[in-house]
């Protein structure tokens, strides 16, 4: 049995995300309510966690990232697989200069993510960074990855794309310390 902690912040992701979790008795789950700035909230939730899937931002994930972090090394969870959606862009792959809904300061939101990232990479636990481009509630569980450093069109990927690939990420232990980015195809 696997205990997978989830971070949302309104996130499309993660609805599709939970329903194929549900069908799948090894692992229990719980959606973290908290305040995502708050050391002490996650410390409370982080104790047998084996698994964490972050689906918040797009602002400020560098300071709930930072709060997390320092709650992981205070309570020394099992970890084994951190997955973090992320946005295209971070790496300077995209073919085109992106638009981040509801964001006004791409440069200071790309320094946040990047920052975040780093704080996962440093972290020293096995991750996972999925690279969103223009995240859809369309229907298409289809998807085409780009790996960290390879140019990828700015599309939209559909929410059950991204939530096919997370769960495939933890099932099966793929993609281990590694970004990739998707669209859908």
């Amino acid at each position: 049995m696997k205990k997978l902690l989830i971070l949302n912040e309104n996130n499309l992701v993660v609805p599709q995300f939970e329903k194929l979790l549900a069908a799948e008795p090894q692992i229990s789950y719980e959606e973290y309510q908290g305040d995502l700035q708050d050391m002490t909230g996650y410390a409370k939730r982080l104790k047998d966690v084996d698994w964490i899937f972050s689906a918040v931002g797009p602002l400020d994930v560098d300071l709930d990232f930072g709060e997390l972090f320092d709650a992981i090394d205070e309570v020394q969870p099992p970890l084994s697989h951190f997955v973090m959606l992320s946005y295209a862009g971070v790496d300077d792959e995209l073919e085109t200069v992106p638009v981040y809904e509801g964001v006004k300061d791409s440069k200071e939101f790309i320094k946040q993510q990047r920052y975040a990232i780093k704080i996962v990479d440093e972290a020293e636990i096995p991750y996972s960074i999925i690279r969103m481009t223009k995240l859809t509630d369309q229907a298409g569980l289809n998807y085409q990855l780009f790996n960290e450093g390879t140019a990828m069109p700015y599309g939209e990927v559909s929410s059950g794309a991204v939530a096919k690939l997370a769960f495939e990420m933890f099932n099966n232990n793929d993609f281990i310390n590694r970004s990739v980015g998707i669209i859908s195809k």
